[in-house]
């Protein structure tokens, strides 16, 4: 009987060939066991269908270089819940930092980088990054990058999150994230909230998941459509951070 391979949890974004650097750590997780994947960015056409492993290492050069490549990039992370470690100089990094959401790092490494202690870490951010899918699955829809970030450092240490910045993008990931429950903005061009939610409810397939709407409006008009939708529940994007993570505990422990 032909053994099953092990699955990759970490895939190595290169530009052409490995750099030392980056060689040796994967010759540090082979060395333990692990498994890995690799993709040349240069060559992006030949591979944008891949199914991404868990952890995404790379240098900052490599994102800054090949921008279709690595905003497409981040649209899979987003689709698929891949995360980013990146190698570089504080400098670099903050770089990065500009052109993508802090909330698709999973780490960022200062050089200079010690290639076996490094491995070490990965591994067990691997681990942790796989205890977390097994908590309580919450998707946030919302165009606002700087809610979307706010809205992953509060939820992150609670629940397994995954952020959309458009009704589009979750639709695309939904059958494959499966929430348990769903953080809907109400106002969102293109495609509106209560939009998205018709659309959830005539499918059979998405009907049943929970959705909570968000709004910066606490009017009486706002709530009266917000409410007419008939949600789970609505939270104000106004309030603070425990009121907000009261409301969804409250949630969780009213469906169990």
């Amino acid at each position: 009987m032909k053994k099953k391979q092990k699955e990759a949890g970490f895939l190595f974004l290169l530009d052409g060939d490995f750099t030392f650097v980056l060689r040796s750590i994967d010759n540090f997780l082979k060395q333990d066991g692990n498994e890995s994947k690799q993709l040349d960015i240069s060559k992006w056409e030949q591979h944008k269908d891949i199914k991404l492993p868990t952890l995404i290492i790379t240098e900052y050069e490599v994102l800054l270089k090949y921008p279709t490549g690595r905003d497409e990039l981040y649209n899979m992370c987003i689709e698929q819940d891949a995360r980013l470690v990146i190698i570089g100089d504080s400098d670099g990094l903050k770089e990065v930092e500009k052109v993508t959401s802090k909330a698709l790092i999973a780490e960022e490494i200062i050089r200079p980088v010690n290639a076996k202690e490094t491995s070490s870490n990965l591994v067990e951010l691997l681990n942790q990054t796989r205890l977390i899918a097994k908590r309580r699955k919450i998707l946030v829809v919302d165009d606002s990058p700087i809610f979307l970030r706010t809205a992953m450092g509060w939820l992150d240490p609670h629940y397994n999150v995954s952020i959309c910045p458009s009704a589009a993008t979750a639709l695309q990931k939904i059958d494959a994230f499966a929430p348990d429950l769903i953080l809907l903005d109400y106002e969102m061009p293109a495609c509106s909230g209560d939009k998205f939610l018709e659309m959830l409810r005539s499918d059979d397939d998405t009907k049943d998941i929970p959705v909570i709407f968000l709004t910066s409006k606490n009017d009486q008009g706002t709530v009266s459509k917000v409410l007419s939708m008939k949600p789970q529940g609505y939270i104000l994007k106004t309030q603070t951070k425990d009121n907000i993570l009261k409301n969804i505990s409250d949630f969780f422990k009213s469906v169990t």
